[in-house]
């Protein structure tokens, strides 16, 4: 048995980042950019009014000229006109070039306007309300970092320095087979001894959250030749997924399978609880995580060691989950053997945050993750960890 990060390294070893492929900004949202990116151009081009107002020579104001001529006006869109004389304005609309020789611009709510004259009523200092050429970027300056997610904010930018095309990493294909006689998926009865395919769904759901393309194959059977064949379906995939058949029991083959012709298991079983019984491999050379069956299990295992695989495919810049500390919020049974990975709901608490188990822990119990949005990692020290101890926590959900 491996420890977690022994696992996650060895998994990693096998991954190679995609090539890249070039899209349309806004087709780009959610993929990780996989070039940096640099601004040709200042942004903004030119200095330009930040408010509704009137463009000055402050040292007119300096000098007690409060009632100004108005020269011209420039709305937004507009150039200026030319350079105005001393003791004259400019009146002047958000985002619109500053006028040669203007040093401030006095809000409009600032001021009191009649018949071709301004009244300023508030002297603003030199600079006020102008921004200047390059303050958001400069011409050559790094805009966005290879590995970065693209957001809202992101594709903004990118429009900004009329980035059209946009280099993204391609997206990995992830094959996902459950399997068991006992697992129905929703084209079968489901009878007296089977189970609904969750962990399919689950699967499915957590490949496209990741950033991939989810290649949904089914339930393969206790049969090594059904479990061949869905490999052999798998084969124009980057990275195979199935769900259980990789503990102890006599029927547990994918383990066997993962071991025969040019098939390869790198280990099995990791120190981590829950999710021990995971095997990882490749199957005719495709990466291949056998992860356990037990739902709780299999999604716990997923963000330690298949979301990471995903987001190397990607390029991307962090492979784990975002971790803090919180305080526990009650007593809670402390960890034998193994650090415990358990379901638990975050919440602030002041100028922290506190944690509390999302309900029972046991691997087959998908409605306590389904309230969580952490985990509370459990250290295995062997006795009961009192209310207030601070513990570390991994976030997955990311509307939290």
């Amino acid at each position: 048995m491996i420890s977690i990060e022994q696992a996650r390294k060895a998994i990693l070893n096998k991954i190679k980042p995609l090539p890249s492929e070039k899209l349309f900004l806004d087709q780009s949202l959610g993929r990780y950019l996989a070039q940096d990116v640099y601004s040709e151009r200042n942004i903004p081009p030119w200095d330009n009014s930040a408010m509704d107002g009137f463009a000055v020579h402050t040292e007119d104001l300096a000098a007690g000229e409060g009632r100004l001529g108005i020269a011209y006006e420039i709305p937004a869109g507009a150039l200026p006109q030319g350079p105005f004389e001393k003791g004259t304005a400019v009146k002047i609309m958000t985002g619109a070039p500053v006028p040669p020789g203007a040093d401030a611009v006095v809000k409009r709510e600032d001021t009191d306007e009649r018949e071709g004259e301004v009244i300023v009523r508030k002297t603003p200092a030199p600079g006020e309300n102008i921004r200047a050429s390059g303050e958001d970027l400069r011409a050559g300056e790094l805009v966005l970092q290879a590995g970065i997610r693209l957001a809202p904010a992101q594709l903004g930018l990118l429009a900004s320095i009329r980035q059209v095309m946009v280099p993204c990493s391609q997206r990995p294909v992830v094959a996902i087979i459950a399997t068991g006689d006992e697992v129905a998926d929703f084209d079968e009865e489901l009878t007296e001894n089977k189970i609904s395919s969750s962990n399919s769904y689950t699967l499915k759901a957590l490949v496209e959250e990741a950033g991939a393309i989810p290649l949904y194959l089914g339930v393969a059977r206790d049969t090594r030749e059904d479990l061949a064949d869905k490999f052999s379906r798998a084969s124009r995939a980057d990275l195979i997924l199935t769900s259980g058949g990789v503990s102890m029991g006599d029927y547990d083959i994918v383990r066997e399978v993962m071991t025969e012709g040019g098939n390869v298991m790198e280990f099995w079983k990791v120190n981590i609880k829950p999710g021990r019984p995971l095997a990882f491999g490749t199957i005719s050379g495709i990466p291949a995580i056998g992860l356990p069956g037990n739902p709780l299990s299999t999604m716990t295992s997923f963000y330690q060691f298949a979301r990471p695989a995903i987001l190397k495919f990607l390029g991307a810049r962090e492979l784990l989950l975002p971790r803090l500390k919180a305080g526990l919020s009650c007593p809670v049974k402390g960890s034998t053997d193994r650090p415990h990975y358990m379901s638990g709901i975050l919440t602030r608490d002041g100028e922290g945050f506190s944690v509390s188990p999302a309900g029972p822990q046991g691997s087959g119990i998908l409605s306590t993750l389904s309230r969580a949005n952490c985990y509370m990692i459990i250290p295995p020290e062997g006795k009961p960890l009192e209310k207030g101890r601070l513990v570390e926590c991994e976030i997955f959900n990311p509307a939290w």
